[in-house]
């Protein structure tokens, strides 16, 4: 049996949203849920990379309204046992790590961490792990670990870390200079002739050493995040964190709120490929290409075209004569843009929140703990959406005050509940809920249930939906 001092505890932090890959990447579904790579999403791809067994099950830490989608990625590849804490609002790394060090203390779980972001590219898990190995080593000694990336071109996109000697024999650890966060290029390229190391955001400590640092350099974010797990409630599998503490936590990054203050700070040169999968450019140069270097996902037709990454989620797409571009189509969204200035989409993404467009929020696809929407079609007055119910699964006992919805059953067996009245329905046959009717939607079958849902109102907001019953413990 493996002894408990020698194992690690994982952290995967997977809040954030990745609107720099909008619009594939959005609010409701970030970059970290998303099949970007594989037929697996990157959070899922992140905790496989942990099946050595020198890792217990990691620990998720995400937001409120991702908490079902990360759950169900989990369950699907077989990761039931994971703990999931939820933070009321998004705080930056420091309030996460510090959150993640207090609950392994209280919870006693092997205490070396490693901090791990959920969205980024990993290509060789044996030197992967091998990089770890060697963190964990130092974390013993009271060390603070950060793992860097040789750079391979300069990149304004990324942090890079300096190094200064260390008396050590091995050479691939170093003390910690500086950090310098996204530089110009060309300051990129004097930092990387001076040997410096992109930042990866991986990290490795013991929760003893960081919970100390954090004391010394911001003890409030220590005092508050305690309160916040000490207040803390146990809500079908998930931990949440109490609100009223946590709102109150400086957002602030780990690297700022403590890296750049310790002289505990130390950096391993790793060696393996990495990615932090950040813009459209990042992610073509991981991704596999054809003969005209082209990543091409979905219906598409091509002449002419190089160097280019073109996805459609449904349409054909065609595309003749034009070279260096991003094509994305989804079901409500057409972007084009240069690929060698693919960070300039986030112009883009700024204007869509000034205005408070449904686009930079909503994805075509929706996950719930139900099963999942898609958005088919929407105007002013009304909005056609397709629902799938899971087996055994049901909606909750809702009311709507600004808009009526018409279902119409496609395939399996739905049970409705009108006010005090419950029935069943077949496919083909359809029902109508006025404003203000107290509704549920069930399916106690055994096979899928698929409707099709008419909304017409005013207002189709997730705002205009009170709950009165709700197996999910939504508000």
């Amino acid at each position: 049996m493996t002894n408990k001092k020698n194992l690690i505890t994982p952290i995967i932090l997977a809040g954030g949203s990745g609107t720099r890959i909008w619009p594939l990447s959005r609010d409701e579904k970030p970059k970290q849920f998303l099949s970007l790579l594989d037929k697996l999403s990157l959070l899922q791809l992140t905790a496989n990379r942990l099946k050595n067994k020198i890792f217990i099950e990691p620990i998720i830490i995400t937001g409120e309204a991702h908490r079902f989608i990360v759950q169900e990625q989990l369950n699907m590849i077989g990761r039931h046992n994971c703990r999931i804490i939820l933070e009321p609002f998004p705080k930056n790394t420091a309030a996460a790590i510090s959150v993640a060090a207090m609950y392994v203390e209280k919870n006693d779980l092997p205490n070396t961490l490693l901090i791990l972001p959920s969205d980024h590219f990993i290509d060789n898990n044996d030197n992967f792990i091998k990089s770890i190995k060697l963190a964990a080593q130092y974390a013993n000694k009271d060390k603070l670990i950060c793992l860097g990336i040789s750079p391979t071109y300069p990149s304004s996109k990324f942090g890079y870390i300096t190094t200064k000697k260390s008396n050590l024999k091995n050479n691939s650890i170093k003390n910690i200079s500086n950090f310098i966060e996204k530089p110009s290029k060309e300051k990129a390229a004097k930092l990387i002739a001076k040997k410096a190391l992109w930042n990866s955001g991986i990290f490795c400590f013991k929760h003893q050493t960081i919970v100390e640092e954090i004391k010394n350099f911001e003890p409030n974010i220590l005092k508050l995040t305690k309160k916040a797990l000490e207040n803390s409630k146990e809500d079908m599998g998930f931990l949440r964190l109490d609100e009223t503490s946590f709102k109150k936590i400086k957002s602030i990054s780990i690297d700022k709120a403590v890296f750049e203050k310790t002289n505990k700070g130390m950096v391993i040169q790793t060696q393996f490929s990495w990615n932090d999968l950040g813009t459209y450019d990042e992610l073509w140069k991981v991704s596999k290409k054809d003969k005209s270097n082209n990543v091409i996902k979905g219906d598409i037709i091509t002449h002419n075209v190089k160097n280019s990454y073109i996805f459609s989620e449904k349409n054909l797409v065609s595309v003749s004569n034009l070279n260096n571009i991003v094509l994305i189509v989804t079901n409500d969204v057409i972007m084009a843009a240069d690929i060698t200035k693919s960070e300039d989409i986030k112009n883009i993404t700024n204007l869509l929140r000034k205005e408070k467009r449904k686009e930079l929020v909503e994805h075509p696809t929706t996950q719930r703990p139900w099963g999942y929407f898609e958005n088919l079609f929407s105007e002013k007055n009304y909005k056609v959406k397709k629902l799938y119910i899971y087996p055994g699964k049901k909606l909750s006992l809702q009311q709507h005050k600004k808009r009526s919805e018409h279902w119409i059953i496609v395939s399996g067996k739905a049970t409705v509940t009108k006010n005090n009245k419950v029935s069943t329905l077949s496919p083909n046959q359809s029902t109508y809920i006025p404003k203000l009717t107290k509704h549920r939607l069930e399916n106690r079958s055994r096979t899928p249930l698929i409707i099709i849902e008419i909304q017409t109102g005013s207002y189709f907001g997730e705002d205009d939906i009170k709950r009165f019953e709700d197996v999910y413990g939504r508000k």
